[in-house]
């Protein structure tokens, strides 16, 4: 029971980026390192997903597609469904394109803890971040969604507004929050949200039953989250489009890195 509960998958969603050749060592030992096999249905679980798009640099993954530990998963563009186009204050969305290569990918997921991140990041120490999951999961007040701190914000400057680069929590509440934050991307309540990670943090919360109010954000966030700061993970590396996706790797000011500072 302990192997098939610490079982993980990786999800890398997003256009194929030259980084996953540098990503998918660390995903891949962290992953293969927790490994679950089932003999009596000769089942292996733990792998990492990548998920992708029809039409990208498939040259990228060549020398990495065939490990046995790999899935891959490629979407194309004429598979969505109806979305309503969004145009988001970092730029034009749809919103969707991250929501679908995630779900894509969860789907595919073996490992009984799912952990996704992007294509065009790098983080070397996210055994780290697995390990506040696997620590957490064993207190008092039941299981919380994980996410990094790069632009999870205080309740103060914007309410329910997670960091969506890092996302990780087991793997049946994984797909049926972004199975809700796919749909969400097709239903008119989507012009109601000025930022995409506010999509995604209500409907997480939404899949989970949890009744929205603005005069109960704190403790809903409370309840429902924990982070886990980047600079906790040595040798992160992330992006972002308004910093024209160069490779980061310090925190900025204005994130939360501790949900108890909400």
């Amino acid at each position: 029971m302990k192997g098939l509960e610490e079982s993980l998958s990786v999800i890398i969603q997003g256009p194929l980026n030259k980084r996953i050749n540098e990503s998918i060592k660390y995903y891949l030992k962290l992953v293969e390192k927790k490994q679950h096999y089932q003999e009596y249905n000769n089942n292996l679980l733990g792998n990492v997903i990548i998920s992708y798009w029809e039409g990208d640099d498939e040259g990228i993954i060549k020398n990495i597609k065939n490990s046995k530990s790999i899935t891959l998963v490629k979407s194309k563009r004429g598979e969505l469904p109806p979305f309503i186009d969004k145009k988001g204050s970092r730029g034009a969305s749809p919103w969707i394109l991250q929501n679908h290569t995630t779900l894509k990918g969860l789907r595919k997921a073996t490992g009984n803890l799912c952990i996704k991140v992007r294509s065009d990041e790098i983080y070397p120490g996210l055994e780290i971040f697995y390990k506040r999951m696997i620590e957490d999961q064993h207190k008092a007040g039941g299981i919380k969604f994980h996410t990094s701190d790069i632009f999870f914000r205080a309740d103060r400057e914007e309410k329910f507004h997670i960091s969506d680069h890092i996302i990780g929590g087991p793997k049946c509440a994984m797909i049926s929050a972004f199975e809700k934050s796919t749909k969400e991307c097709c239903n008119k309540r989507i012009k109601e949200y000025t930022f995409p990670e506010q999509l995604i943090c209500k409907s997480i919360l939404r899949s989970r039953g949890v009744e929205i109010k603005d005069y109960k954000s704190k403790q809903i966030m409370k309840e429902n989250f924990e982070i886990v700061p980047i600079n906790s993970m040595k040798d992160s590396i992330w992006t972002c489009s308004y910093r024209k996706y160069d490779k980061l790797t310090t925190q900025e000011t204005g994130w939360l890195q501790d949900i108890k500072n909400i």
